[in-house]
């Protein structure tokens, strides 16, 4: 068979090929693998799929050969042209021909509303010769000499990329969906997985949403089962309107792959949106049409929440007409200006999740978000998740770290800097500058010196060291890796922003099987990532942020078969321990003070639930006692 069909350019192909930027060879090459890359096959539905299969078998075993034809540059310079004929000729073996033209539409309009027409000619009965103007015609266009168009191989990149899905057998039959001819859409009815038993306060929680009009805010503790949780409210919401689309939000892309896999398992056949819109805008854009019409009762969508307030999916998510709901994970996030855009106004149905929603010293960005979501509907905290066993229980560490007076004097030089700024002015260059400031002198306590040497003599004999994560400062981390490393032989790797996508799932799973006896992270571990076979935890860095520090101690409490008890050390910085502080006059014993009082807020909120409790107060109960801190 040999077949012309028109590839789908985007705007930016377009200019590439008027203004000549790129050879035309290598502008179709990247358009066709743009549109059957990973992230645009596994949008297709089953059918496409299948149907992809029988076209590699046919390229593979030399039964196919494509070309692809283009506008002349004139033509594309109005930005619309494309080769849009229909056209074909079959032969047999003795000769005879049948022609055809006409558009043969098999979506869903031309199959059940629209009139479409189909002309076809034989060569046994062909008094006005078309069969043979039609047989002239393509082989024309297959030479590439038809007038205003541009014919051209195949690009082999991307023929390459088609042969992946080529089947070891010959396909035996056209895949037909099994449907009634009515509905041409193959579905797959949402449910809940027969291998999931929802714990009593997930079924709870699915209660109270649905109780609160499909509104609300769910504060589950992390690692409780939020993601079960509301996929498992969004099918019971299914079931009740027969019809849902369904979009989830998450912060960071490797989320949205983990509640994709979740997805799929309540049979919801997600599309994936993040990246390049040119791997999922098309098949977003064809399922909001097809729900629209009918001919689809389910749309789960994934995105990212920088996606979702990107004008392309919001010009898109407007086009949603009937049930809709939007699931936001982590859903502080979104309470930023830039967040709070990517809201839907017209979803009638919303559900967010976190551990911590309420955003800290940020009273608009929390009203707005209890505005749009509603209030707290359910809420299960980590004492909860402990007690009924649905985390693991942990030991809590605590140790002192001094400043040294050089750390102490830049910290003192920064805070009277704060002072004198905040005294001054209330505009907008001062509160940056404020902000600024503030994260200058957080540092300090982050990064303090003695906190390496510290981190050593904990490691001292620890060899064996297994399942270990470590928090760190963004300018600390090559400190910390050097230790590890170098210093005692650990096998140990970064896990940052830097790492893609991809690396950061090898490294997770060399983590599990202990391959790697460690990860030193600064952030990417606070939100989202599973990492139950973690044993102990070593905080070298931590914002006054409380959600920062819940959400580390979720990561780190999942349970794991071999995992009976958690342990986490935490290096808490102080100005002095032992040291007498009436000497000190009145302005720096208040500046000791305000150190621990930051660093005790955490200390407070990982003890309070910690099996060594008391032991753990013990360590700062004198500190506390003396600079009257005792309320932390």
């Amino acid at each position: 068979m040999n077949l012309v069909a028109s590839p789908l350019l985007e705007p930016e192909d377009v200019e590439a090929f008027v203004r000549g930027y790129e050879s035309r060879e290598r502008i179709l090459e990247s358009s066709v693998e743009r549109h059957i890359g990973d992230q645009a096959i596994e949008a297709l539905p089953d059918i496409s799929r299948r149907r992809l299969d029988c076209i590699a078998w046919l390229i593979g075993e030399g039964r196919l050969d494509i070309k692809l034809a283009v506008p002349s540059t004139e033509l594309l310079g109005g930005g619309q042209a494309v080769y849009h004929e229909k056209m074909g000729i079959f032969f047999d073996k003795e000769g005879n021909r049948v022609a055809f033209s006409g558009s043969p539409n098999e979506t869903v309009g031309g199959l059940v509303s629209n009139f479409e027409s189909l002309d076809v000619y034989v060569s046994w009965d062909d008094p006005h010769g078309r069969v043979t103007r039609k047989t002239d015609n393509f082989l024309r266009l297959w030479h590439n000499h038809t007038p205003r168009l541009t014919v051209l191989d195949f690009p082999e990149a991307a023929k390459r990329q088609l042969l992946r899905f080529r089947p070891s057998l010959p396909p035996e039959s056209d895949p037909m969906p099994q449907q009634d001819a009515t509905n041409p859409v193959s579905t797959r009815i949402p449910d809940l997985p027969v291998d999931i038993e929802l714990r009593p306060y997930q079924i709870e929680a699915c209660e109270a949403w649905l109780k609160n009009h499909a509104r609300g805010v769910l504060e589950m503790a992390t690692g409780s089962g939020k993601t079960i949780t509301s996929l498992a409210a969004a099918v019971r919401l299914f079931k009740e309107r027969e019809r849902l689309f369904l979009v989830v939000a998450c912060p960071f892309q490797h989320l949205v792959d983990q509640w994709a896999g979740d997805a799929e398992r309540f049979g919801l056949r997600p599309l994936t949106a993040y990246q390049s819109r040119h791997t999922w805008e098309n098949a977003l854009n064809s399922r909001i049409t097809d729900y629209n019409l009918g001919n689809r009762s389910s749309v789960t969508v994934i995105t990212t929440h920088a996606t979702l307030a990107s004008d392309v999916m919001q010009a898109s998510l407007a086009r949603v007409s009937g049930n809709s709901l939007l699931v936001a994970d982590e859903v502080h996030h979104l309470g930023a200006e830039q967040g709070r855009r990517g809201l839907p106004p017209h979803f009638e149905y919303r559900m967010g999740l976190s551990a911590t929603p309420d955003r800290w010293f940020d009273y608009e960005g929390t009203q707005a978000l209890r505005d749009y979501f509603g209030g707290t509907v359910f809420e299960f905290t980590l004492s909860d998740a402990i007690a009924q066993g649905f985390l693991s229980e942990y030991y809590y560490h605590p140790h002192l770290v001094e400043l040294t007076s050089v750390e102490l004097e830049q910290y003192e030089e920064l805070t009277r800097r704060i002072v004198r700024v905040f005294n001054s002015s209330t505009d907008s260059d001062s509160t940056a500058l404020i902000e600024a400031l503030l994260r200058k002198r957080a540092d300090i306590l982050n990064r303090a010196h003695n906190k390496l040497g510290k981190l050593a003599e904990l490691l001292e004999d620890k060899q064996d060291l297994h399942h270990a994560l470590f928090y760190c400062a963004p300018g600390q981390i090559d400190e910390v890796l050097s230790l590890l490393g170098n210093q005692l032989g650990l096998r140990v790797h970064r896990f940052t922003a830097q790492e893609s996508t991809d690396e950061r799932r090898r490294l997770l799973t060399n983590f599990a099987q202990g391959r790697l006896q460690a990860l030193v992270a600064i952030r990417c571990l606070d939100e989202g990532v599973d990492v139950p076979s973690t044993q102990v935890a070593y905080i070298l860095a931590s914002t006054g942020n409380p959600r920062e520090f819940i959400q580390r101690r979720g990561r780190i409490l999942r349970k794991s078969p071999d995992k009976k008890q958690a342990i986490i050390h935490d290096l808490i910085t102080v100005s002095s321990i032992g040291n007498d502080p009436s000497g000190p006059d009145w302005d720096t014993f208040n500046l000791e003070r305000s150190i621990l009082k930051r660093e005790l807020a955490r200390f407070r909120e990982f003890a309070d639930v910690a099996l060594n409790r008391f032991q753990a107060t013990q360590v700062i109960w004198e500190l506390a006692k003396t600079y009257n801190v005792l309320d932390y």
